[in-house]
């Protein structure tokens, strides 16, 4: 596959539209706010963020999980494999496409358009930070049992639980014109960049930049853009 750059953007564009349009009900309008930031970001309630979602048919989704208190769990190969593992079965049993993404020290971008008109993005969210955080606590139980301290979040009850991912939904942003997810798209792949990780996208194993670039192997393929349907 080419890099996108080299794609035409008038006929991404256009596909990407009658993707859209195959995908929504028939009768259902558009909210004229759909894209507005304040109907897309995160709420804050009370010192934890909360994310409000919309299941719309048809839309892309650009989610991004933090891990618990800013610690850099997924720093290591082993983890950042868990997750991958993660995007596969999520793909594969919740009927999703995989458009992007990148897995940072202490935190993931990830981008996916579910297939089916019917969907919750609660349930993707789920999918894709419940194994890894499992996988992580089992790992630690038994080869470093100390660093769960630091993963520790007491509640009002007093009940202790033990989080590798920061508590709430993180960040849930609906895409809708093939513009914003180039843009995202872009934006997702020079996170490494930004950081001073790597010099170029491309450097960074943990993303979709070399899969784009057309650089093989990588760590998971991505589905072909909504905007290269026929």
């Amino acid at each position: 596959m080419p890099p996108t750059s080299c794609l035409s953007l008038k006929r991404r564009v256009a596909c990407f539209r009658r993707s859209l349009a195959r995908q929504a009900n028939p009768g259902q309008a558009r909210r004229k706010h759909a894209e507005a930031p304040e109907n897309r970001m995160i709420m804050q309630r009370s010192k934890h963020k909360r994310v409000r979602s919309f299941n719309n048919p048809g839309e892309a989704h650009e989610l991004t999980f933090s891990c618990f208190h800013g610690l850099q769990l997924l720093s290591k190969d082993r983890t950042r494999q868990w997750f991958i593992g993660a995007m596969r079965r999520a793909r594969r049993d919740l009927k999703l496409s995989i458009l992007s993404y990148v897995i940072m020290p202490e935190h993931v971008h990830i981008i996916v358009w579910p297939q089916e008109p019917d969907y919750n993005i609660a349930d993707i969210r789920t999918a894709l930070k419940v194994p890894v955080q499992r996988k992580a606590l089992r790992f630690l139980r038994s080869k470093a049992p100390r660093f769960l301290s630091q993963m520790k979040d007491v509640q009002p009850s007093g009940k202790v639980h033990h989080r590798f991912w920061q508590r709430g939904g993180g960040y849930d942003r609906n895409v809708i014109e093939p513009y914003t997810l180039l843009q995202m798209i872009e934006y997702i792949h020079n996170n490494p960049v930004r950081r001073g990780l790597v010099e170029k996208a491309t450097d960074w194993v943990w993303s979709s930049a070399r899969f784009y670039a057309g650089i093989r192997p990588v760590p998971i393929e991505m589905d072909p853009l909504p905007s290269l349907d026929s």
